[in-house]
């Protein structure tokens, strides 16, 4: 008698592993894309610290328009956007304003630019007020003056938008998402 494995044994055990294989990689992509979120948002809660940091220091901040020392600094995200962007508020009108300003020219901090990589973008901006009511906005400005840590949060009008603003990342597909929170007092977190 020999011992050995038939044709039909082969074909069944490789029809198992094949199986196998295929439920870990649908598995390793929702996973996978669920890491890219998360680290998008520590990428976009690390670039609000930076504004914040930027505030603090009170000292000249390269800019495309060249080395400016600004009254505030702070960061915009749009709703439906995977690009956000650190800038100087040099016309003080706590949001980014592109054209003259109270006289100024706002502009975008060197390097303070950033897209966020596999299709994550931000999926919606909610402000809370005091009363903890929520509001959706199509663009925010989170807003440090100089040498305060709180933060001023606006819409794209430069209007006071609340306490509280919620900034909720997704993925392509939308199965991954996260939310930075960013409170006036200054505190930055992800949930």
């Amino acid at each position: 008698m020999q011992k050995g494995f038939t044709i039909v044994e082969i074909m069944v055990m490789l029809g198992i592993i094949t199986a196998i294989s295929a439920m870990v990689l649908v598995s390793f992509t929702g996973l996978h894309e669920g890491a890219a979120v998360n680290r998008a948002a520590r990428e976009l809660a690390l670039a609000i610290r930076r504004a914040q940091n930027m505030s603090f220091a009170v000292t000249r901040v390269d800019t495309a328009a060249g080395p400016k020392i600004p009254p505030a600094v702070g960061v915009r995200v749009d709703a439906g956007s995977p690009i956000y962007f650190i800038f100087a508020d040099i016309a003080q009108d706590n949001r980014y304003s592109a054209g003259v300003q109270n006289g100024a020219v706002d502009a975008k901090v060197v390097n303070g630019e950033t897209t966020m990589d596999r299709g994550i973008t931000v999926s919606s901006l909610t402000a809370f007020d005091s009363l903890m009511q929520p509001r959706g906005v199509p663009a925010a400005h989170i807003v440090f003056l100089a040498p305060e840590a709180a933060a001023v949060l606006s819409d794209a009008g430069g209007v006071l938008q609340g306490d509280v603003l919620e900034i909720e990342l997704a993925s392509a597909s939308g199965a991954a998402r996260k939310k930075v929170v960013v409170r006036t007092s200054g505190q930055i977190s992800i949930k």
